[in-house]
């Protein structure tokens, strides 16, 4: 038994599979994997490389692949659908079944047998990342932006809202204008009467822009304060309202995109980060992006990791006061590169739980946002709760901070009210 099947068994065994039946051909390229490839691989390993870079599309792109494929599939690391099996179930879900998995490590056990071309099952279809159903308006920052900070920049640039009535936004797409730099970007919507208030910082800081560590003022209050449009990290894709709901922006208002770099050594590249909107004139029900964290971390009290530490998991709890009812219909978690694990739930009043989504495997580099099948409604009386796991190689005491090398604990979720 090669490494990569004693692998493939181990995963099943994790995953609650079942045995693996005998047979005496095994699987094809054209009979059984192809169709695995293109419903799961082909969006993102498209011919021309797609953001990946490596085109999987043809049984020969596949096997000069197979050997780091084996182990990704595995070890589960690829297709990167990180929300833990069993706690929710989500829109668009591109992960592979343990049948899957078994089966791709078996072709490649097998030393990756083409088979017969007319043997083909139905060519699949490929998963789709959510994409805006139209292009109402593209805002982008007025000018190119070059870092200078190493390794972390924080830079804010107001972006003036175009129209002159009352929209609701339905749905947003980022467009990071260098992804070698950019670690993240978090839009706000600041009002007309705050609007000025951020004009006059970027005024006063020469080039484009303003430093803004913290929130959209440079400091913290500003970021409990600020209305959030919404987020992007690696991984991230379009989001959409739910049928009905919008975000309402007024005239005259700003939009402040916050975009944090982290800059390579010898960095020289410059970014043209910008948005994607699609919106209604019509009114329509409150839409609200939501960041859960807890405030005293932010303040740098309470979230500590110290040196050398392992599973270190701190937990925050925040319990709905009053008659007030909304519904979830996303969750996204963000953590920085120590992360380990996060979990975000919901305990009910009768003592049962929901469980919005949970990641058990962290990878920094796969940040995403997770649509329910069907929202969660949160009634008075709930309380909602985040924790996360850290491990701490460094010789550092790590806390809530805004670098790479700091750490976040934070929950981000699409709600709706009437």
């Amino acid at each position: 038994m090669t490494r990569f099947y004693a692998l493939g068994m181990i995963l099943i065994a994790a995953c609650g599979g079942g045995s693996i039946e005998d047979t005496d051909a095994p699987p094809t390229w054209h009979q059984d994997v192809r169709q695995i490839f293109e419903e799961t691989c082909a969006s993102c390993h498209t011919a021309d490389g797609g953001i990946t870079g490596i085109p999987l599309t043809t049984y020969e792109e596949v096997l000069a692949w197979r050997g780091p494929i084996a182990a990704a599939v595995a070890a589960g690391t690829m297709p990167p659908w990180q929300a833990a099996e069993g706690c929710n179930d989500y829109q668009d879900d591109f992960s592979l079944e343990p049948k899957q998995v078994q089966t791709v490590l078996d072709w490649i056990d097998a030393d990756t047998p083409e088979g017969r071309e007319d043997s083909a099952t139905d060519p699949g279809l490929p998963w789709i990342p959510a994409t805006l159903t139209r292009v109402d308006r593209v805002i982008q920052m007025p000018e190119a932006f070059t870092p200078k900070a190493s390794p972390d920049d924080y830079r804010c640039v107001i972006v003036e809202w175009p129209e002159d009535e009352t929209v609701w936004i339905t749905g947003y797409n980022f467009i990071p204008g260098n992804l070698d730099i950019v670690h993240h970007v978090i839009p706000f919507i600041m009002t007309p009467d705050d609007a000025q208030t951020f004009r006059d910082l970027d005024e006063a800081d020469p080039g484009v822009g303003y430093t803004c560590y913290g929130g959209p003022g440079g400091d913290i209050d500003s970021l409990i304060d600020a209305r959030w449009l919404g987020g992007w990290a690696p991984g991230s894709g379009a989001s959409v309202m739910p049928e009905g709901y919008g975000l309402q922006v007024e005239p005259g208002s700003v939009v402040i995109l916050q975009v944090h770099y982290n800059l390579p050594p010898n960095n020289t590249g410059s970014d043209l980060s910008g948005l994607e909107l699609q919106y209604e004139h019509t009114p329509l029900k409150d839409a609200e992006v939501q960041p859960w964290t807890d405030v005293g971390w932010v303040l740098g009290v309470g979230m500590e990791i110290g040196p050398g530490a392992t599973d270190v998991t701190h937990e925050f709890t925040y319990k709905i006061e009053g008659d007030y009812t909304f519904e979830l219909h996303s969750a996204a978690l963000h953590m920085h590169t120590k992360g380990k694990s996060a979990r975000f739930s919901i305990s009910h009043e009768d003592d049962t739980e929901t469980c919005v989504v949970a990641n058990d495997r962290w990878d920094f580099n796969w940040q995403r946002e997770y649509w329910l099948e069907e929202p969660i409604t949160v009634r008075q009386g709930d309380t909602l709760k985040l924790s996360c796991t850290w491990d701490n190689p460094t010789d550092k005491l790590v806390r809530w901070g805004e670098g790479t090398d700091d750490e976040m604990c934070l929950a981000v979720s699409l709600m709706t009210y009437d």
